[in-house]
């Protein structure tokens, strides 16, 4: 009710992880601190258990290998995989065959693609029987939802917004592997700030991290998430003198 970008916080869990990250960092000005959990890829080169520039199938790796989309802990050291993206992508076919499921992978193209003019559907990524990758769309589109890409090519924009006003949170054990992706933005992170204390700049600072969380799978990260951002989010509202 405060209309001040710091009297709003914006949260999210998995998809809703992916799109209040995007929206605080494309919209600085209307947010003022952002808490996300266990988000949607991240990184495309670290895209749930694949690499979206130097695959050539979404379905198997370079061996041939299934590629899985789903997994359950069974031990400390072993996972369960309960569905390949094979799997994921025939039951998508079936639920909408026009790539209209509204399930993950067309969830996907929906929001990365751009509309195809004689379709009016949003363009493939890859080929539904195959897995082929159509890396022209890739590149061309949905290259611009790449966050950790976003922050490698422009530190000075997007690594103040992360110090300052990011608090991310994935456990290591996610259910569809998107610690892969939170890892690459980590890593693009900690890479950038390198590299601008090695040219002299002043690193900002802030209580923004992002953070792996040791045996946490997307489900239970979801409520370990929220324990431990109450008193996080209270804690930034009371510093902010809204009154």
């Amino acid at each position: 009710m405060i209309s001040r970008a710091d009297a709003r916080i914006i949260t999210g869990h998995s998809s809703g992880g992916w799109s209040s990250l995007w929206l605080q960092l494309t919209h600085p000005e209307t947010f003022g601190a952002c808490f996300s959990s266990s988000p949607d890829p991240l990184d495309f080169s670290k895209f749930q258990a694949g690499d979206l520039y130097a695959d050539t199938s979404i379905f198997t790796d370079s061996d041939g290998k299934e590629r899985p989309s789903y997994r359950v802990p069974l031990t400390k050291q072993f996972d369960k995989v309960r569905m390949t993206v094979r799997d994921e992508v025939a039951m998508e076919r079936v639920l909408g065959p026009a790539r209209n499921s509204g399930e993950q992978w067309d969830a996907w193209s929906a929001m990365w693609s751009t509309l195809d003019p004689v379709t009016k559907l949003p363009r493939p990524m890859f080929e539904t029987v195959t897995g082929t990758i159509d890396h022209g769309v890739v590149r061309n589109e949905w290259a611009r939802y790449d966050i950790a890409a976003l922050v490698r090519a422009d530190p000075t924009r997007y690594v103040p917004i992360l110090r300052e006003r990011v608090r991310l949170l994935c456990g290591a054990r996610d259910s569809y592997f998107l610690d892969r992706g939170v890892q690459g933005l980590k890593d693009a992170l900690q890479a950038a700030m390198a590299s601008m204390q090695s040219t002299g700049q002043m690193l900002p600072s802030g209580p923004g991290y992002v953070e792996i969380v040791p045996e946490e799978t997307h489900d239970t990260m979801g409520t370990a998430s929220r324990l431990r951002w109450n008193a996080e989010m209270r804690e930034y509202l009371n510093s902010r003198k809204l009154d």
